[in-house]
């Protein structure tokens, strides 16, 4: 994975858990999506490294994962 930032340890550990990991101390919620009353996925900014992430929380359960989105996407 080619990243343009460089996620600190707690997001490079977060990164491709399951949904149901609970988000770490520096990640804030900035952002919720959902489907017909459902939260549907979750963005949220790390305050140490700025990374972003989309905790999905709907779909097959192989894909309700934390994702590290690359810097440049946003």
């Amino acid at each position: 994975m080619d990243l343009w930032i460089q996620p600190c340890v707690p997001c490079a550990t977060l990164y491709g858990q399951p949904s149901t990991t609970e988000p770490h101390e520096h990640l804030t919620l900035v952002g919720a999506g959902g489907v017909k009353d459902a939260r549907a996925e979750e963005h949220y900014t790390c305050v140490k490294c700025r990374g972003a992430f989309a905790r999905i929380l709907a779909g097959e359960p192989t894909r309700q994962v934390w994702m590290l989105l690359n810097a440049g996407q946003h």
